[in-house]
């Protein structure tokens, strides 16, 4: 084992929470480490960003860049259920764009290291404790094992939630929408509608858990994603390829329709139990960002904005840790902000889930049209005194307790 270094942070993972915690605690004056498994640019799901991702990526001074890279503006969301009907629009009010991640995520750790974030490629196996307390990571590279040292250890390492799996942060546990299975791939030739809205995101549902996205991620490439209960994927799929027939003959003739002259670029893929939380996931010398703590049912892509914005929010609280030589109350604070507006965006999920046609109603009431918008742009950590998630959360309480009674 080869002699190790020290960094203020060591951050597990660069992806968007990876990259922009990175970047944030570089501004801030901290050295920093990223160790990445994969070698950039890698294959990703979740293409559709939210406006709130949209106004961190032009605080980057990354949109002309954005554009240059052919990512298709984003103007809002189309929502179609069943045999068409209760069809709903959700505009975007910041622009916003949708990405291919490979090179998405590539621009961001391009950009992290512009701000002087060091890399490393390489796996990491352990956490070095001392007294109790997360002090490091032991990973491997080149054939060797690596130690290095660190104030803070930041796991941003996405649905592998490495810091839960050794036993630091809590067990994963299962949320409401996790018995699914998502099956996506990418096609050219996909059937759009006219401009302006030709690069909309389109989410078709059929009943509660059976939904599919369609997302022009380049200027002749879309996403693909069928979702439906695990128990219906093992009766009826034996692999991505049926489930994403399925869909096409079962959640909506649309898709078919759009996709009737369309290829297939590159192999299907699925991803089973994508919905779960971990508590706790602050302690003594760590925090756990993004997917690495909690993933949400992905139909209204929250996952990519609420990394980034959880990436800047934790730089905030290492940064008072380490000053202060204190981790509970900024880690503490940092853990009750994304909790609540975690739990904002899953009521709002649930919610719609449960009452899909209220849920259109209530897009166009006048009294909440604009706070349900802003939420489903990502301003769920930033609607205290709002109306909106008051009303999901007791419609949700009151749906729960019936359940419990009958």
């Amino acid at each position: 084992m080869s002699a190790f270094k020290s960094y203020d942070v060591v951050i597990i993972g660069s992806g968007p929470a990876g990259s922009l915690c990175g970047i944030e605690c570089r501004k801030k004056g901290l050295s920093v480490l990223c160790i990445e498994k994969d070698e950039f640019p890698r294959f990703h799901i979740g293409e559709s960003l939210t406006g709130n991702a949209g106004q961190i990526i032009r605080d980057l001074g990354l949109a002309d860049e954005m554009n240059a890279a052919g990512f298709p503006d984003k103007p809002g969301v189309n929502v179609i259920g069943s045999l068409s009907k209760n069809e709903f629009f959700i505009p975007i009010l910041a622009p916003t764009w949708q990405v291919r991640r490979s090179d998405f995520d590539n621009m961001l750790k391009r950009k992290a290291l512009e701000y002087g974030v060091e890399y490393q490629q390489g796996l990491v196996k352990d956490v070095i404790k001392h007294e109790g307390k997360v002090v490091g990571a032991i990973y491997k590279a080149d054939g060797m094992e690596h130690q290095v040292r660190s104030k803070v250890l930041v796991d941003a390492s996405g649905q592998n939630t490495f810091l839960s799996r050794k036993g630091i942060a809590g067990k994963r546990e299962i949320e409401f929408f996790s018995q699914q299975i998502a099956s996506f791939a990418h096609y050219t030739g996909v059937e759009r509608d006219l401009p302006p809205f030709s690069t909309n995101t389109t989410i078709l549902y059929s009943k509660q858990y059976h939904w599919s996205w369609i997302i022009p991620i380049s200027p002749d490439t879309d996403s693909l994603g069928i979702v439906i209960p695990k128990d219906l994927y093992y009766k009826e799929c034996k692999n991505p390829d049926d489930a994403i027939e399925w869909g096409m003959e079962n959640i909506s003739p649309e898709i078919r329709r759009r996709f009737q002259n369309a290829e297939r670029v590159g192999e299907s893929q699925s991803m089973a139990d994508f919905s779960y939380r971990i508590e706790p996931f602050v302690g003594d010398g760590w925090l756990c960002i993004g997917d690495a703590h909690r993933f949400l049912d992905p139909i209204f892509s929250y996952g990519v904005s609420f990394a980034m914005k959880e990436g800047i929010r934790a730089a905030d609280a290492i940064k008072q840790a380490i000053d202060g030589n204190d981790w509970k109350t900024p880690f503490y604070a940092y853990r009750d902000w994304s909790n609540g507006g975690q739990q904002i965006a899953a009521d709002l999920i649930r919610y719609f889930w449960i009452y899909p046609i209220f849920f259109g109603y209530q897009m166009q009431n006048p009294d909440l049209r604009d706070e349900v918008i802003r939420l489903l742009g990502g301003c769920c950590f930033d609607c205290e005194g709002w109306k909106a998630p008051t009303i999901f959360r007791n419609a949700i309480e009151e749906y729960d307790r019936k359940q419990m009674v009958g």
